[in-house]
């Protein structure tokens, strides 16, 4: 039951139909995994924390650099040389106090535990992690929701395919291949840091979506996953596809 002070910080957010109270403690009661603290971590992290997502794990082995600060927004030039995962914990903790924010200096790999957690975000800027998520996700049945950025695009995708067999997973839109995969990460194709803030909202916002709405809701009746969302920061567009299961796709056929 919320208390009198998660009214006042929640206020704006219990006011929505279909949302209210209920949606609120459900999101405080959730715990959710936030893999990567750099540009699409750092809002998602601040942002979750901020709308009172209960329960909140960061993983990232990385360290601070002077070169992350113009997408990383939780960092500053203070915090050059720190681990990510700390410096974007202590940033949530400043911003919401009353939730659990739990740094890890921790790379993911096919042995981590993703079972406690009811929701997966992915903000990692490499295929391996990816694909390596997409089979922990759908193994242990979890919400995994993905954002990518590169120079002025964007990418959003939420895959359920351990939920519903009817549903995509990651691999069966990006196959695995043997040839060499086009650079996706903002160190050698460069990135607008507002770009990776945008991504980071919208996966917020379909983690909200996924958890917090009542399920006779039209909003959790319409899931966007089995869809991909891309952002096309040069034109200002933004399309949305609908993805088909691949039935040969090797971990979720």
């Amino acid at each position: 039951m919320l208390n009198d002070d998660d009214l006042n910080r929640y206020a704006r957010q219990v006011i929505i139909n279909d949302f209210e109270e209920e949606g609120q403690e459900k999101l405080l009661n959730s715990k959710c995994l936030i893999v990567g603290a750099g540009g699409l971590g750092c809002p998602v992290a601040l942002y979750a924390s901020a709308a009172g997502f209960g329960n909140i794990e960061i993983w990232d082995d990385d360290i601070i650099e002077l070169t992350n600060l113009n997408r990383q927004i939780a960092h500053d030039n203070n915090k050059i040389g720190l681990e990510k995962a700390y410096s974007l914990a202590e940033a949530c903790k400043r911003l919401n106090p009353n939730i659990s924010v739990k740094p890890k200096i921790k790379k993911l790999d096919s042995f981590s535990n993703i079972s406690n957690f009811d929701l997966i975000f992915d903000c990692s800027d490499n295929p391996k992690t990816k694909y390596m998520l997409n089979f922990l996700s759908h193994n242990n049945q979890k919400i995994l929701i993905s954002g990518s950025a590169t120079q002025m695009e964007g990418q959003l995708s939420i895959w359920k395919s351990g939920i519903n067999k009817f549903y995509p997973c990651y691999e069966c839109v990006f196959p695995k291949t043997s040839s060499v995969a086009p650079v996706t990460n903002c160190r050698e194709s460069g990135i607008i840091g507002s770009i990776t803030g945008f991504i980071g909202s919208m996966q917020v916002t379909e983690g909200i979506r996924e958890i917090a709405f009542k399920k006779n809701s039209s909003i959790l009746e319409n899931s966007m996953a089995g869809y991909l969302f891309l952002y096309d920061g040069i034109n200002q567009s933004l399309d949305k596809i609908k993805l088909t299961k691949n039935n040969e796709c090797p971990l979720c056929k």
